[in-house]
């Protein structure tokens, strides 16, 4: 009877500490599943759904520009002031946000924002995110245009790179 209620603790054991590791591997899984800002390919962060409810002249190709201390990737007409650039960094602007936005759970700062323009940044363990769109035309015929508009292209981005 001894040896049976031993088996059954060992075995009891057994399944949680199993279990606990399952636990813990699967946030270290998604910890190291997340993409870093370094590593980051931007002009594969965005797609046509995402892009066109910002870009009235059409996306077009992404045109890449990095930096050691960033990597980009802008889309759009620059001659219409309608372009749409999604930036990965190691961390945020040291500017106070002008408000927060709810972008999938995490907290994204609206750095500028106004009918003519958005910038907003999001910050994680992985990097910074910062999307910056230039309304261009459409803001004279949308003149509600804030940040929000840019959210979903920021929550994509965000599934993309694993950071949400």
């Amino acid at each position: 009877m001894k040896l049976r209620r031993t088996a059954h603790a060992v075995t009891l054991a057994a399944v949680v500490a199993a279990l606990s590791a399952c636990a813990g591997g699967s946030d270290d899984a998604a910890t190291s599943d997340a993409v870093s800002w370094d590593a980051a390919e931007p002009c594969t962060l965005a797609d046509d759904a995402t892009l066109a409810p910002l870009l009235t002249a059409g996306a077009g190709e992404g045109t890449a520009t990095d930096s050691p201390e960033r990597r980009a990737c802008t889309w759009g007409k620059p001659e219409a002031l309608n372009t749409v650039t999604i930036t990965t960094t190691s961390a945020p602007e040291p500017v106070d946000p002008l408000r927060t936005i709810d972008v999938g759970g995490l907290e994204g700062r609206a750095l500028a924002e106004s009918k003519y323009q958005c910038i907003l940044e999001i910050t994680t363990d992985a990097g910074t995110l910062s999307i910056e769109t230039k309304f261009g035309l459409d803001a004279t015929a949308n003149p509600d245009t804030s940040c929000d508009r840019s959210v979903p292209l920021a929550e994509h981005a965000l599934t993309q790179l694993k950071w949400a």
